[in-house]
């Protein structure tokens, strides 16, 4: 991946993609042939040398495209240096909300999502590029919008953690959405229920954060 987003796809290149994601996530890049690729996407196998070089190409074109989506959800980062605790406490609200709706209420998010989650597992090449490009960048930013927030550092060990622990439920009630729903009674996870999911995870963030700043001399 690189560090900066390329363009949007279109046409038979995004339906690749989409492709992609959806059967890398579910068998796996190996178990993936690219001739099931292409009868997803509804083209022939010579688009995918042709569009990307390859299979793999593909698959880094995948990853890519995860994080250009989850870019433009999240928006523009405010500077952190810029803030004020409160405003600090607001901006973090705000990037988990993004998140929950991207990744939870847009079911068209959960193939994406299932194929990071499988890349990240199985700790691949792309897992280790997900990680320098986005994710390392990311959780820096959210470690210093808490360190205003609180007053801890923003590399001490223990604020790492707590961002990540925030931050990881996602992952849960996305993977586990079908379970959740069902203890719930919902007949599904769409945006009405990913609100009620986000103001319950944003006022673990309160409580997290109030007990932090309590804490700090």
């Amino acid at each position: 991946m690189t560090t900066q987003d390329p363009p949007a796809p279109e046409g038979t290149a995004l339906a690749l993609i989409d492709a992609g994601m959806a059967l890398f996530g579910t068998k796996g890049f190996a178990a993936t042939s690219t001739r099931e690729l292409a009868e997803r996407a509804g083209t022939n196998v010579a688009s995918i040398s042709y569009h990307f070089g390859g299979k793999e190409a593909l698959r880094r074109a995948c990853a890519e495209e995860f994080v250009r989506r989850l870019r433009a959800a999240i928006g523009t980062l405010p500077d952190p240096d810029a803030l004020s605790p409160d405003a600090a406490r607001e901006a973090m609200k705000a990037i988990l909300r993004a998140m929950v709706l991207r990744v939870l209420a847009d079911a068209k998010s959960r193939p994406m999502v299932n194929f990071m989650v499988r890349e990240i597992t199985e700790n691949t090449e792309i897992s280790a590029a997900f990680y320098d490009t986005f994710l390392a960048h990311m959780h820096q930013r959210l470690c210093r919008l808490w360190s205003i927030a609180t007053g801890e550092p923003a590399e001490d060990g223990a604020t790492k953690l707590r961002v990540f622990s925030v931050f990881g439920q996602l992952l849960y009630f996305r993977l586990g959405a079908d379970i959740v729903s069902r203890r719930m009674g919902w007949t599904e996870l769409g945006p009405r229920e990913a609100e009620e999911i986000y103001q319950t995870l944003a006022g673990n963030l309160d409580a997290m954060l109030a007990q932090a700043r309590r804490a700090v001399p």
